[in-house]
């Protein structure tokens, strides 16, 4: 395959650097796996091949081992070894001759029997015969003086240690002992033949001669571990002594040591595998111990041929990424002159970017088209919507089947054009209170909560749509299943779940008012007029009420036009002797009345109530009325700034009893909640927020109010202080002159009638989270967004 010596395309490099990568990482981390086996599997390889050499060794030593224990139970039963071996008297002559000639003839036999030595136990004597024919073993003397009990046929490997005229000599023989257990406690007359340990060291001779030059040697190890041949150079000593620690210390740190097994160690620079078998017969330990040169002369020759695979298979590889590249990129490449061609900022290969990157910024720049498109389609269907909507609540409007069916498509109107209708509408409580305490655009989005929850929560039995009146009010247009009588029952049901809703979430209430039922889709302006009228009821029935045509027709159905003339002489009675006790016994009936008029006659009555309390109280009070807490020319409009018939209860048995008892000298209750002047201060800041004058204490100079009892007040009902509420007032105009005008910040402060530049940043990070220059930049970018597509 011819490959151009210069690859131009960025992701086309990448694409070549990657597939090489991943072969190279693949081919090198198979080539390591196989390397580190094959050498595992050699040194195993090896280690075997070690073991089977012990093991023929291991074989020939249990064989010679076996005739060794025939041998000796054969002489044990000898009619001479009996003979001295149980003797009671001693003969010296006799024990000669009959050593003499089972040594003579045991030795022309068995070339590699040392000596001989019998116990007798009768006389305690020990008889020892052999190389030469007689010697004194003194540590066979000791050994049998000992407690300790002498194995059956077990070779013990030991230094007889002969003397030989006079003079000590060390030899080294293997002993077996034969002997009956005696049925006391006695020590029995027993048999002993040491054995030379030649035969088995010659044939480890042997074995370490036949290849030299490869540096392994075999040699053993006793019941201690000691090392039995020490026949050795001085510089193979110690390495056959460094080894066998070795291998004391291998089998100290093996919980549960083999008898048969391998391992490596270091010694002078060199590698080495011990391997070792533990012969039980005679119960010594065979070890070979060989360089690991040996085997990793094969692993490298193993490596050279791995290394010349991995690097033949890397090229090939890096060949074949390439031509899979060019395949793979093709189509990519094609792609990116496609879009470049018609595009005013045009692919650089000499960018920093590759042309993924230039197709992913390509594709985000088009999504935030696609998404502005979208985005001015839905607030133009969702506008068109709200359009008809509104126009078929508040109009008539005439349009044949056909042009409703598409109108309906179009904008996607859930209603069915043929069917029963109803409309509910949704009052905000404390409208006024609403209006202060939000912002503008916390109002529009309480508004759309509340049309969207309760939406959805009638929608879970009945098709409606949700519009947004722009007053204290929105509205739900309900398509009813035919003849569905339950359906006020059922609705108000769902809209008390949805108003327990909205009070936990934002902390507002709302009144619903639902219409009765018709049959005709043009009904529907008639159907809102009519629980507009109907949701005036409210000041009967009080918040959060569900007031449907049942309920107000029973209030429109009462012959009573107003409340009875003993109940209103009573209250008058309980004002002019001042008990204000009384004074609630005798409202609560009248109420009690007033609950079961029409709405218009509970507006007369209540004020006509209101009227007669006033001057009722003007009557008891007719001596001074300079020192009341209230404004008794103001006491019928503030008590009827409430919505309810329950709201004006309570706010009139407060007033009443806060002015009688200020009369009769008595201590002021707490400052109750006064509308009428909250409202005063707050129009009075909203307007006046450019003084830099403004503040609590120049607002309760001018109205003749102590600061601290108009600062209760006014937190009391709007839940924040009059500072906080200047400060917000002050910050909401700041942000909007921000985003609407060229006005420098320096000309904002001084609009909004801050003196501190300094303090005016802090309340405003706090407020905003950011700077002013932040916020007017942010806004800016949101307005370029916003300003559609832009051209490439």
């Amino acid at each position: 395959m011819k490959l151009k010596t210069k690859i131009k395309s960025k992701i086309l490099l990448k694409m070549v650097l990657w597939f090489s990568a991943s072969a190279l990482f693949i081919v090198g981390i198979l080539s390591v796996v196989i390397y580190w086996n094959a050498q595992s599997l050699m040194v195993k390889k090896e280690s075997d091949n070690n073991q089977k050499i012990l093991f023929q060794v291991k074989y020939n030593t249990n064989l010679m081992n076996d005739a060794i224990t025939r041998l000796a139970q054969s002489i044990f039963l000898n009619g001479d070894i009996n003979k001295i071996m149980y003797a009671k008297e001693e003969n010296m002559v006799d024990v000669i001759i009959r050593m003499n000639t089972a040594v003579t003839s045991l030795t022309s036999s068995y070339p590699y029997v040392h000596s001989i030595s019998i116990y007798n136990r009768n006389l305690d004597q020990f008889y020892n015969a052999g190389s030469p024919v007689f010697f004194n073993d003194t540590q066979l003397s000791e050994l049998n003086a000992s407690d300790r009990v002498l194995p059956k046929l077990k070779p013990i490997y030991r230094d007889i240690h002969k003397v030989m005229n006079g003079r000590v000599e060390s030899e080294h023989v293997l002993s077996y002992f034969m002997y009956e257990t005696p049925m006391d406690d006695e020590k029995p007359s027993a048999l002993v033949i040491n054995v030379k340990p030649e035969w088995l060291l010659e044939n480890i001779r042997q074995i370490n001669m036949i290849d030299p030059q490869k540096k392994s040697s075999i040699f053993l190890l006793d019941q201690q571990d000691d090392i039995v041949d020490t026949d050795q150079a001085a510089e193979k000593q110690n390495q056959l002594k460094w080894f066998q620690q070795e291998y004391t210390r291998y089998k100290q740190s093996d919980p549960t040591p083999s008898t048969d097994g391998s391992f490596k160690r270091t010694y002078m620079d060199t590698q080495y595998l011990v391997t070792f078998s533990y012969m039980d017969s005679i119960g010594m330990t065979l070890m070979k111990i060989q360089p690991a040169l040996e085997v990793n002369g094969y692993l490298n020759s193993f490596k050279t041929s791995i290394i010349f695979i991995t690097v033949f298979v890397l090229l090939m590889a890096i060949a074949i990424s390439v031509s899979i590249s060019r395949k793979i990129y093709s189509p990519i490449g094609n792609l990116v002159q496609t879009i470049s061609a018609g595009r005013m900022h045009k692919f650089d290969l000499r960018g920093t970017g590759d042309e993924i990157s230039y197709l992913d910024s390509v594709y985000k720049q088009s999504m935030e088209q696609l998404n502005l498109f979208d985005k001015q389609r839905y607030q133009y269907e969702d506008v068109i919507k709200h359009y008809w909507l509104n126009r078929l609540l508040t109009e008539k409007v005439k349009l044949g089947k056909t042009e409703l069916a598409d109108l309906f498509l179009e904008t996607k109107i859930a209603l069915p054009l043929e069917g029963t209708y109803a409309v509910l509408l949704l009052k905000i409580d404390n409208y006024r209170r609403f209006q202060q305490t939000f912002s503008a655009q916390d109002k529009e989005t309480i508004r759309f909560a509340i049309i969207n929850i309760a939406s959805e929560w009638v929608a879970k039995k009945y098709v409606n749509e949700g519009l947004d009146l722009r007053d204290d009010h929105v509205a739900i247009m309900l398509s009813l299943p035919a003849e569905d009588e339950t359906f006020e029952e059922e609705i108000a049901a769902l809209i008390r779940e949805a108003q327990q809703f909205v009070q936990q979430y934002y902390k507002i209430t709302f009144t619903a008012s639902l219409s009765p039922a018709l049959h005709r889709l043009e009904a529907l302006p008639t159907l809102y007029n009519k629980a507009l009228e109907q949701s005036v009821y409210r000041f009967i029935y009080g918040h959060r009420s569900v007031i449907d045509s049942k309920a107000v027709l029973a209030n429109e159905a009462g012959k009573k036009k107003g409340y009875s003339k003993p109940l209103e002489e009573q209250f008058q009675e309980a004002i002019l002797k001042g008990d204000t006790t009384g004074i609630e016994s005798a409202l609560k009936p009248l109420f009690d009345e007033m609950t079961q008029l029409s709405y218009y006659n509970a507006m007369a009555s209540t004020f006509r109530l209101l009227e007669i309390a006033r001057k009722t109280l003007e009557q008891r009070l007719a001596t001074d009325l300079s020192a009341l807490p209230i404004d008794l020319s103001a006491f019928s409009l503030s008590i009827m700034e409430n919505e309810t018939l329950g709201g004006i209860f309570d706010r009139l048995v407060d007033t009443l009893g806060q002015a009688l008892r200020a009369h009769e000298g008595g201590e002021l209750p707490p400052p109750k909640v006064n509308h009428y002047v909250v409202e005063t201060v707050s129009e009075y800041i909203l307007t006046h927020y450019d003084d830099p004058t403004l503040c609590l204490a120049s607002i309760a100079s001018m109205m003749k109010i102590t600061q601290r009892r108009l600062g209760n007040l006014f937190k009391e009902v709007m839940e924040v202080s009059v500072a906080d509420f200047i400060n917000e007032t002050r910050l909401t105009k700041a942000a909007e002159l921000l985003t609407g005008s060229e006005v420098s910040v320096r000309e904002i402060v001084e609009k909004v009638g801050v003196l501190n530049e300094t303090y005016f940043f802090s309340l405003f990070k706090k407020r905003f989270g950011v700077t002013p220059k932040e916020y007017a930049l942010q806004n800016n970018v949101k307005q370029l967004k916003k300003s559609g597509p832009h051209t490439e």
